[in-house]
C-alpha cells in the first residue's frame, strides 16, 4: 500500500498539504483583515481560484488525480483551461491562497504560497515526465502551452 502511494507520486501531495493548511491557518492569526478594496481584491482572486479548481477538475474528468502519475487509462486532456495553461489546478491553488493571504494582509502566509507554487513547479516537472512518457502527443502541447500563467509562464 505504501509503496503504490510513493509510487504515484504520493510523496508530492503529503508536501504540499501542509503548506496549503498552513497558509489557511497562519493568515488570519498572523495578519488582520484588509480595508474593504484590497479585501475585495483577495476575495477575488481566492474565488477565481476556485472557480478554476472546479472548471478543471469537470476538464478532467475519469483522468483527474491528486497525484502526479497519470491515471492508467486516462487521457491527455488540452481542451478547456487545459488548453491555456498545463496545469491550471495548480495554479488555481496558488492563485486562492494568494487570495486568501491578500485578504489578511498576511505577509507570512504569502511566503506560504511562494514555497508552495515552488514546490508545484517541481511536482509538475516530475508530472510532466510522466504525462510525456503515457501521452505521444504531450511533447507537441508541452510546447504550445505554457506551464502555470498564460502567455507567461
Amino acid at each position: 500500500m505504501v509503496s503504490r502511494f510513493v509510487e504515484r507520486g504520493g510523496l508530492w501531495v503529503l508536501a504540499q498539504m501542509p503548506l496549503m493548511v498552513a497558509t489557511i491557518a497562519v493568515a488570519p492569526w498572523l495578519g488582520s483583515l484588509a480595508p474593504v478594496p484590497v479585501a475585495v481584491v483577495g476575495a477575488a482572486m481566492w474565488a477565481g481560484g476556485i472557480a478554476l479548481v472546479v472548471w478543471s477538475r469537470k476538464t478532467l474528468a475519469r483522468s483527474f488525480t491528486p497525484f502526479p502519475k497519470p491515471v492508467d487509462g486516462g487521457n491527455q486532456v488540452s481542451s478547456g483551461p487545459y488548453g491555456v495553461v498545463r496545469h491550471p489546478i495548480y495554479s488555481a491553488v496558488v492563485l486562492c491562497l494568494a487570495g486568501w493571504a491578500v485578504m489578511w494582509q498576511s505577509p507570512a502566509a504569502g511566503t506560504l504560497v511562494a514555497i508552495l507554487a515552488v514546490l508545484l513547479d517541481f511536482k509538475a516537472r516530475r508530472e510532466e515526465a510522466w504525462l510525456a512518457s503515457a501521452y505521444p502527443g504531450y511533447a507537441e502541447y508541452r510546447r504550445r502551452v505554457r506551464k502555470f500563467i498564460p502567455l507567461i509562464y
